[in-house]
C-alpha cells in the first residue's frame, strides 16, 4: 500500500483554509502523470510520464538550460515564448526529473512562484527527492502552485506530491508504480472534485497500463508507445480500432494534449548526464514521433524548437494533426478523431520511432564508455544528425497522405486493408478496406497452416471505405486462435491477422 506522508510544519494553513475556504477554482486544462520505480521497471531506472493539455494556440517548445552557478543544467519542456523561469517537465544533468498537473481541487497562495515556476527552480537547484522536500518547505505558505508533481533522483526513487499554496502531501514510490490526473485524493485542503472532470478517466486508464505491463518489467519505450501515445477508452476499444469518429476526451492522448513525455532516470553508478534522457512528443503523442533530449547536450537543434522556420516539429505534428481533427472551428475544438486515419498515421511514425529507440540504444552502450567530454560531443552530434532525419521522414507523411485539412472526407491515400474490429471476435467482426480509385479485389481468410476458409470476390466498387462482415456461419468450422486475412487489389497483396475466441 502507498504511504501517505503529510507535512504538518504549517498546519496554521489548515485551519486558514477550513476557516476561509476557496474561492473559485481556475479554468484549468487536465494532464496525465506517472511513475514506476525499482523492481517494477525492467532495469531498475525509474520512469516519469506525462500527457499535457491546453486549449489555447500556444505550441510546445523544447530548450536547453545552461547553469550558473551553484545550479544544474537541464534540458526542459516548456511553451512557445516562455524561457528557463518556466518549465513543464524535464531532467537535469544530477538525474533528478520532473513533471506536474495542475490540480482541479487545490488552490495556490496570495504570491510566489506557481507551477511552471516551481518546477524550474526544483531543476537548478534539486538532485535529489530530499532537495525537492526542502523546496517546498522553504516555499509553503509561499507559492501559487496547486498542482500534482512526479519526481525521481539519481538514487533510483521516486515520489507523487500533492502541492498547493500553503503545504503539501508526499507519497512516495518505491518498487511500485503510481498514478495522479488533476484531483488531489490525500490533501487536506483538498475541494471537492470538479464536476464532469475526465480526470478518473483517464487515471484509470493509466493505472491499468501500468499494471498490464510486459511481464520482465515496465521500460521506456512501453511508457512511450503504449501510454503516451494511448487513445482509448479501454482495452477493448484499443483491440477494436480502428470504428471512425472517435470521441477523444477522456482519453490520454486526446484531441487538446499538445504535448506528452517520458523520463528514463538513473540509478546508482550511472553517469546522469548520459544515462538521464528525457523522450519529447512536442505535440499530440498518438500521432506525433517521440524524440530524445539530454541533459548533456547544451543546445537543442533550432529546427525542432517552435520559434523556428515552420515551428519545428510542433509545426510538423500540426499539420499532419489536421488529417485527424476538423479545425474548422479552432485547433483544439475537434474532441473526435478520424481514427481511420489516425492508424494509418500510427503504422508510419512506428517505423520511425523504432528506428530512434534503436539507435539509441546503439549509441549508449558506446556513450558510456567515453570520457564526460567526449560522450557529449558524441551526443550532440547523434541527436542533431537523428532529429533531422526523424523530421524529415515524419514531414513526408504530408505527401503519402492524400487528403486535405479541413476536409470531412479526409482518407488515406493507397489501398488500406485496416485491422478488423472487434478483435478478439466470436460470431462476427468487420474488415475495413480501403481504395483510392475504383477496384475490385479479393479477400480471402486462412488458418495458421493455410488451409483457405472464406473468400469474397467483389465487382467494381468506387472509391472509398467499404466494410466486410465476417461471420462464424458454422459454430464448429471454427476454432479457438489466430486466423490471417488477405487483401489482393491489382496484383498487390497486404496480410494481416485476427483472433477467434469462442
Amino acid at each position: 500500500m502507498i504511504n501517505r506522508l503529510l507535512n504538518i510544519r504549517y498546519a496554521f494553513y489548515i485551519l486558514y483554509m477550513v476557516f476561509f475556504g476557496f474561492s473559485s477554482l481556475p479554468k484549468i486544462q487536465a494532464s496525465t502523470i506517472g511513475i514506476a520505480t525499482g523492481s517494477r521497471t525492467v532495469d531498475g531506472r525509474p520512469l516519469l510520464f506525462k500527457n499535457k493539455d491546453r486549449t489555447d494556440n500556444y505550441p510546445s517548445d523544447v530548450n536547453y538550460y545552461s547553469a550558473d552557478a551553484d545550479e544544474y543544467s537541464y534540458v526542459f519542456q516548456q511553451n512557445s515564448g516562455q524561457n528557463h523561469k518556466y518549465a513543464r517537465m524535464g531532467i537535469n544533468e544530477a538525474g533528478f526529473g520532473i513533471v506536474y498537473s495542475t490540480s482541479e481541487n487545490l488552490e495556490g497562495a496570495g504570491s510566489g512562484p506557481g507551477g511552471s515556476q516551481l518546477a524550474a527552480l526544483a531543476l537548478k537547484g534539486c538532485a535529489s527527492i530530499q532537495d525537492f522536500r526542502d523546496l517546498l518547505d522553504a516555499t509553503n505558505g509561499a507559492r501559487k502552485a496547486h498542482e500534482h508533481y512526479g519526481v525521481i533522483d539519481s538514487a533510483g526513487a521516486g515520489s507523487l506530491f500533492e502541492v498547493d499554496g500553503y503545504l503539501y502531501v508526499e507519497i512516495p514510490i518505491v518498487d511500485s508504480i503510481g498514478t495522479m490526473a488533476n484531483t488531489a485524493k490525500y490533501h487536506p485542503n483538498a475541494g471537492a472534485p470538479v464536476s464532469g472532470s475526465t480526470s478518473p478517466d483517464r487515471e484509470a486508464r493509466a493505472a491499468y497500463l501500468l499494471r498490464h505491463g510486459p511481464e520482465q518489467g515496465l521500460d521506456y519505450r512501453y511508457f512511450i508507445d503504449e501510454i503516451i501515445k494511448d487513445f482509448s477508452h479501454s482495452q477493448e476499444d484499443e483491440d477494436r480500432m480502428p470504428v471512425g469518429q472517435y470521441y477523444t476526451n477522456p482519453v490520454l492522448s486526446r484531441y487538446k494534449t499538445a504535448a506528452g513525455c517520458v523520463i528514463r532516470g538513473v540509478k546508482p553508478g550511472d553517469d546522469p548526464r548520459v544515462m538521464g534522457v528525457m523522450w519529447l512528443s512536442l505535440s499530440e503523442p498518438s500521432l506525433s514521433i517521440v524524440l530524445p533530449f539530454f541533459p548533456n547536450v547544451d543546445e537543442v537543434p533550432e529546427f525542432i524548437r517552435s520559434g523556428s522556420t515552420a515551428d519545428g516539429m510542433a509545426g510538423s505534428s500540426d499539420r499532419v494533426r489536421r488529417y485527424v481533427y476538423n479545425y474548422s472551428n479552432g485547433r483544439y475544438a475537434d474532441r473526435y478523431a478520424d481514427t481511420y486515419v489516425l492508424m494509418d498515421i500510427r503504422n508510419y511514425t512506428a517505423k520511425i520511432q523504432d528506428s530512434l529507440y534503436n539507435s539509441y540504444e546503439k549509441n549508449l552502450t558506446e556513450w558510456i564508455l567515453f570520457s564526460p567530454r567526449t560522450a557529449a560531443e558524441n551526443m550532440t552530434n547523434w541527436t542533431f544528425a537523428l532529429h533531422a532525419w526523424a523530421k524529415n521522414r515524419y514531414d513526408s507523411l504530408n505527401t503519402i497522405l492524400d487528403v486535405k485539412p479541413l476536409n470531412g472526407n479526409r482518407t488515406p491515400q493507397s489501398f488500406l486493408l485496416l485491422q478488423n474490429y472487434p478483435n478478439p471476435f466470436n460470431e462476427s467482426t468487420i474488415i475495413p478496406v480501403y481504395l483510392s480509385r475504383a477496384a475490385s479485389f479479393l479477400l480471402e481468410v486462412y488458418t495458421v497452416s493455410g488451409q483457405k476458409i472464406r473468400s469474397w470476390q467483389s465487382g467494381r466498387l468506387k472509391s472509398g471505405w467499404h466494410k466486410i462482415h465476417f461471420k462464424n456461419i458454422n459454430t464448429n468450422r471454427l476454432v479457438s486462435g489466430i486466423y490471417f486475412y488477405r487483401l489482393k487489389v491489382a496484383g498487390k497483396i497486404l496480410t494481416k491477422k485476427m483472433v477467434y475466441l469462442p
